[in-house]
């Protein structure tokens, strides 16, 4: 083997070149977490941690096994692939596939002990045929469309649909749920307009003399906003990971953010005034400056559209991006951390001294919503999983858990 492929080879069995970027997620903050919705929830309310996504760029193993040992009743994925990684790392507890799969998928649904939804005919007459190949029962959540307009029955078909399932060989209908579409508008009436079409579903399903199972419809927004959309479960990301939804009026809880997002100081140099600064020359500098390269972009989902409006914490004190985000790269103004030296540890997303940038920040600087954030993180940016309440820097030797 020769110099350059040796160099390459360790390169890979560390994962990544220490002075790149990295996360820390706090597996003690989503226990915490888990447990404050728990008690908000009550004894009667089930929680589901959505883990989907890979649990919203945290790492869905991980962040499955805290959310299930502080007492999440299960989970919830989008799709085959996210659950089979879950069962392929023993995690035993039920798992909701929140998107109805293709029907040549059914058997592996019930093989991996998924419970299914439901909202077409192909995918439940298939699940039914592979029940009865395997000798097993496939679960079914029926989900209706009640004004998100993407999956789902219509509510005036959900009776006949639950009809359906209940007669068809193999299949258990075991709940029925919702999805809220404006659950985070200061403005509450379609959510409430969503809440009464799916009560009036639910009605109609009992009134056929079928049980609907499990009720659920809000997510981390509603289950915060609108106790009484709480029904018999909630399923929530954002809160899981101690992110507030952008939403008005919700209540003061002790959430406790799990993720950090840490890079270090790659290069420093000074521009003379009138310099401009990186592609589309969309800043230039005003004066002499003292600039400093980060070794990220938007490659590893740090988003381009921040350029020119975000800042970094580095000393303790913010240093605002300059130039529009590039691809592997990203700067910014040291003006303000003079003394910041190659290798001083840059925070991105989390607390630094007495400063902290949240994940609400960043989306609001980038014009999107809180939940592209995080998800939007790529594989590049080493995770790091920590179980403490400080936070430390893996290039230090970190105790944790590295993926």
């Amino acid at each position: 083997m020769n110099d350059q492929h040796a160099t390459a080879a360790r390169l890979q069995r560390k994962r990544r070149p220490t002075t790149h970027s990295w996360l820390e997620v706090n597996t003690a903050a989503v226990r915490h977490n888990t447990r404050l919705l728990k008690h908000l929830l009550g004894p009667e309310c089930r929680f589901w941690a959505v883990v989907k996504a890979n649990a919203y760029g945290h790492g869905a193993v991980p962040v499955s096994k805290a959310a299930l040992a502080a007492g999440a009743d299960g989970l919830a994925v989008s799709c085959l692939i996210e659950a089979a990684e879950l069962r392929r790392a023993g995690i035993p507890a039920p798992i909701l596939l929140l998107t109805a799969s293709e029907p040549r998928a059914a058997p592996w649904t019930i093989r991996l002990d998924l419970v299914q939804t439901a909202c077409d005919e192909d995918t439940v007459r298939a699940l039914s045929r592979a029940a009865q190949r395997l000798g097993r029962p496939a679960e079914v959540h029926l989900k209706v469309d009640t004004g998100m307009g993407r999956l789902g029955v219509h509510p005036e078909h959900a009776a006949s649909f639950a009809q359906l399932i209940h007669s068809l060989p193999g299949l258990s209908l075991q709940g029925v749920f919702s999805h809220l579409a404006t659950a985070e508008s200061e403005d509450t009436a379609y959510a409430r307009a969503q809440f009464h079409r799916f009560q009036q579903a639910i009605r109609h399903i009992a009134a056929a003399s079928i049980d609907p199972g499990m009720r659920h419809l809000a997510n981390s927004a509603a289950a915060l906003r609108f106790p009484d959309m709480r029904l018999d479960a909630v399923r929530a990301g954002l809160l899981l990971h101690g992110i507030l939804p952008d939403a008005p009026g919700l209540p003061s809880i002790d959430l406790r953010p799990s993720l950090t997002w840490k890079t270090a100081l790659s290069f420093r140099h000074r521009l003379p005034a009138g310099s401009p600064v990186s592609y589309g020359c969309t800043y230039v500098t005003p004066r002499d400056t003292l600039v400093g390269v980060l070794p990220l972009g938007y490659a590893d989902g740090y988003p381009r559209q921040a350029s020119n409006r975000a800042h970094v914490l580095l000393r303790g004190r913010p240093c605002p991006i300059i130039g529009v985000v590039c691809m592997d790269h990203t700067i910014v103004d040291l003006t303000a951390s003079p003394d910041a030296q190659v290798g001083d540890e840059v925070v991105l997303i989390g607390p630094q001294g007495d400063s902290r940038i949240t994940a609400n920040q960043l989306a609001q600087w980038a014009g999107t919503v809180v939940h592209e954030v995080p998800t939007a993180i790529g594989k590049r940016v080493r995770r790091v999983y920590l179980d403490t309440e400080q936070p430390t820097d893996p290039r230090r030797g970190a105790k944790g858990d590295a993926e």
